[in-house]
């Protein structure tokens, strides 16, 4: 069941914030009558809020290590955190986030035995493979929270949450404030978007606004230990360093993000008078910097990084090094698939071709902390939003310009083509594929993009869905979405028909071409699977469309 509740792991996130953040750091916050009053529980609602890479995630990190101190000295006190990543899929998900804060609050307490509302909502949700209900996962927070004296819930970045479904977030939000007035603080933190703080500001009892005056002192000491610690700036005069650090904070305004690239950029420069020059043409903002660091990118690698931006923005869940080097030199050709590729002479070359845009995640529980086996991510939001809005797409970074349905279409086209290759002769078996492998994430995840785009997707690639749908064995022994916490696989296992998956993953489309199908008619009462037949798969996920085809085919 703890299991179940730690279905994505915050800690990582926390972890990466505050290993970046200099100490001294963010004292003002702490040290400050807002924070200490929230802390006291003389009000509702703080709220950070401030302009793309002001720092707000390592201050949130900050808040967090504090908090954390108070409740070891606190028996009665507890914690929950959460990040809304942009590059994380389930981590922008409602319901993963509430049973993210229900498990850590269950696991800070010291009876270590399980609510039985708890034990019921799994044995209703999880158990037979369904998502729990968002108000039973509400009333089980408020039941839980109501167990310590204290409650600290801190969110952090919650303008990278969907913006089309935050509504239902920060109405719950509100809603918190009026049910648990004095035990519950709630931290968040921020861009000043209009909804947010149209939301936020009637239940948000202190508010700061992260100004440049608030942040320069911190940025100031960040670039002095940057310029002592890092091995590029140990040749640098003091003088050079003193320009630097001057001319950094004078054009910050605010912004570590816009610090810490111009300091990569910097670091390599062999001359004062390089120094000096780069210093002359800095960019004035994030999105000219951006524009420089790919401008720089030499031209034979230009397409596999265009392709690496594409998962770094879009994938279903973060990859590993290995796995993004693995689907970055998978050519894109809608006509071909299974086609064997070329591998990287080294993998960590990815990483050396521009820094200040890619960055490693923190390793999770459980995981290995080889640098191929860590997963990676776009350095900040601010990075997807420069390669997917329209002002990329007229500017010199059009090559680099990717929009979702592009990207879904290309993973996806990655994604079969490599099941396909692995559903050749001669491959290993499904129970032997390491889930840090392309493969596995291929197996998992192509439905998840193809379906995104099924409606508009070429032919080719419809039919290449189909071709793994049929494959049975090759792709449902490395992952099968009918039982995917299956660990053992059985010598004697039978395998549901492809119109079964079809209707289970409401892949309409792959649905009409099967069915329609003039040769090898396709038996639509065809039994087999958890649900027995394709029709109860799809009624199951209330998929309306499949159903409904099913019923003209003669479905019963």
């Amino acid at each position: 069941v703890l299991n179940w509740l730690n279905v994505v792991d915050p800690g990582a996130n926390y972890s990466s914030a505050l290993a970046v953040r200099e100490k001294g750091t963010g004292n003002w916050l702490l040290n400050g009558q807002e924070y200490m009053d929230w802390k006291a529980g003389k009000g509702k609602v703080l709220w950070l809020h401030g302009i793309p890479g002001c720092g707000k995630s390592v201050l949130s990190a900050t808040a967090i290590e504090d908090v954390k101190n108070l409740c070891k000295a606190n028996d009665d006190h507890a914690l929950a955190y959460f990040y809304f990543t942009f590059s994380d899929s389930g981590k922008q998900n409602l319901v993963n986030m509430l049973l993210s804060i229900i498990g850590q609050l269950l696991r800070g307490r010291s009876d270590l035995a399980l609510p039985d509302e708890i034990i019921k909502l799994y044995h209703d949700s999880k158990a037979i493979g369904m998502l729990p209900d968002i108000k039973d996962l509400q009333t089980v927070f408020s039941n839980i929270t109501k167990l310590a004296k204290k409650t600290f819930i801190i969110l952090d970045a919650l303008d990278e949450f969907p913006k089309a479904i935050r509504g239902t977030l920060l109405s719950w939000i509100g809603e918190l404030t009026v049910d648990h007035v004095g035990s519950l603080s709630i931290l968040v933190t921020s861009r000043p978007e209009a909804d947010i703080a149209r939301s936020l500001e009637p239940h948000t009892a202190f508010a700061i606004s992260l100004q440049s005056s608030t942040i320069d002192p911190d940025i100031r000491a960040y670039i002095r230990n940057s310029l002592v610690s890092k091995d590029g700036f140990q040749k640098f005069t003091q003088e050079i360093k003193s320009e630097i650090e001057e001319t950094l904070v004078a054009g910050s305004q605010g912004m570590f993000r816009w610090v810490d690239c111009l300091l990569r950029i910097l670091e390599e420069c062999i001359t004062p008078k390089s120094v000096r020059d780069a210093m002359r043409e800095l960019p004035e903002d994030l999105d000219s910097i951006y524009a420089k660091i790919l401008d720089t990118i030499p031209k034979k690698q230009k397409e596999y990084i265009r392709r690496a931006m594409d998962w770094l923005a879009f994938s279903a869940e973060p990859l590993t090094l290995g796995q993004l080097a693995e689907a970055m030199v998978i050519e894109y050709d809608v006509n071909k698939y299974g086609e064997d590729s070329e591998n990287l002479f080294d993998t960590n070359s990815l990483m050396s071709i521009c820094p200040s845009l890619i960055s490693f995640e923190d390793a999770r529980d459980g995981e290995s902390s080889s640098q191929e086996s860590r997963r990676l991510r776009l350095a900040h939001f601010s990075v997807k939003e420069y390669l997917i809005l329209d002002r990329a797409a007229q500017g010199p970074s059009a090559y680099y310009h990717i929009s979702e349905d592009k990207a879904n279409l290309r993973m996806g086209h990655a994604c079969l083509s490599r099941i396909l290759r692995h559903g050749g002769p001669g491959t290993i078996l499904g129970d032997k594929v390491e889930k840090t492998s392309f493969l596995y994430h291929s197996a998992r995840h192509w439905f998840t993009y193809y379906r995104s785009i099924e409606d508009t997707a070429p032919a080719p690639l419809s039919e290449a869905a189909v071709k793994v749908l049929e494959l049975g064995q090759p792709w449902l022994d490395v992952y099968d979405p009918d039982n995917p916490w299956q660990s053992d696989l059985l010598a004697s296992r039978t395998y549901p028909p492809a119109i079964y998956y079809c209707s289970l993953l409401n892949l309409v489309t792959a649905c009409k071409l099967l069915v329609n199908r003039k040769e090898d008619a396709v038996n639509v009462n065809a039994q087999g699977g958890r649900h027995g037949y394709a029709l109860q798969a799809a009624t199951s996920r209330g998929t309306e469309s499949v159903v409904r085809l099913l019923l003209q085919r003669g479905a019963d």
